[in-house]
């Protein structure tokens, strides 16, 4: 089995066994590998600890049963595994800043854990950790035309709106080509970004106007590949970006002026990030 089939299986066993008190040697055990190792696969593909996975599915199962049931408060808590009432409260209030008592008793909305989706990547081994699959190359300039669009990536009704934009240009100027996204931060808002969308200049002998030019500045650039569309994966990459990032050592060429471009094969479901590397 690979990294994604342990994890998505160890997944599928933590739900079957919320109740259960479940430990990293029982998961490791499954798979004939050490404790520490499946730790570190875990933690690789998901980006969290398997105590704070577990963790915070149980308490997102008991918080479900403590508005869809009337059962006790300390059944509940025995149910998904806590020692004690006391055990079970503490690490409910740690997690979403109320009690279990308050939290059924009044319209209060708490960011419950989901049932981690994993994103298909391939992994390596580097400087002792396991971290996402990489390539170092290098590349020449490229001269884009495309639209930029302001907007907070953390906000979904934005982030949807941003897909439906970049869908209209797909359908308008792509029709087939090779689509290149830049992304900049907002020195000034680190809440939100810029999203450039755009083809290669050469290609394009339509009306241009509307439409703003950048250039992707030669440089060597990391790459990583993933699959679908990355607004649907980009909390996964963005996570995986800063485990690579921390393990590597490597410096990022912040005179690229973009913190990282696409080239999004749309036909084939996978897109490639680059990032400035020096």
């Amino acid at each position: 089995m690979n990294y994604i089939e342990i994890v998505s299986d160890a997944i599928i066993y933590i739900e079957s066994n919320l109740h259960k008190k479940l430990s990293l040697e029982e998961l490791a055990s499954r798979y004939y590998i050490s404790p520490a190792y499946f730790y570190r696969i875990f933690r690789a593909v998901t980006n969290q600890t398997v105590k704070s996975y577990i963790l915070g599915r149980k308490l997102s199962a008991a918080a479900v049963a403590l508005k869809k049931t009337g059962r006790n408060v300390v059944d509940i808590a025995f149910q998904y595994g806590f020692n004690s009432h006391e055990q079970f409260t503490r690490d409910f209030f740690k997690m979403f800043h109320v009690t279990p008592s308050r939290y059924r008793k009044e319209n209060i909305s708490v960011p419950l854990m989901a049932e981690m989706d994993i994103v298909e990547r391939d992994f390596k081994n580097e400087n002792n950790d396991i971290i996402v699959d990489y390539s170092c190359l290098d590349f020449n300039e490229i001269k884009l035309l495309g639209e930029e669009v302001r907007f907070n990536p953390w906000n979904s009704c934005e982030l949807e709106a941003i897909m439906g934009l970049n869908l209209v240009f797909y359908q308008k100027y792509v029709q087939g080509r090779l689509s290149y996204k830049i992304v900049r931060s907002d020195p000034g808002d680190p809440s939100h970004i810029y999203g450039f969308q755009g083809i290669a200049e050469g290609e394009y002998r339509g009306d241009r106007s509307g439409l703003e030019e950048r250039i992707i500045p030669a440089s060597r650039y990391a790459v990583f590949r993933y699959p679908g569309s990355i607004g649907l994966v980009s909390h996964t990459t963005e996570k995986d970006y800063y485990k690579w990032l921390s393990v590597t050592k490597l410096k990022i060429n912040t005179d690229a002026g973009f913190d990282y471009f696409t080239m999004d094969y749309a036909q084939a479901g996978i897109f490639y990030i680059h990032i400035p590397v020096i």
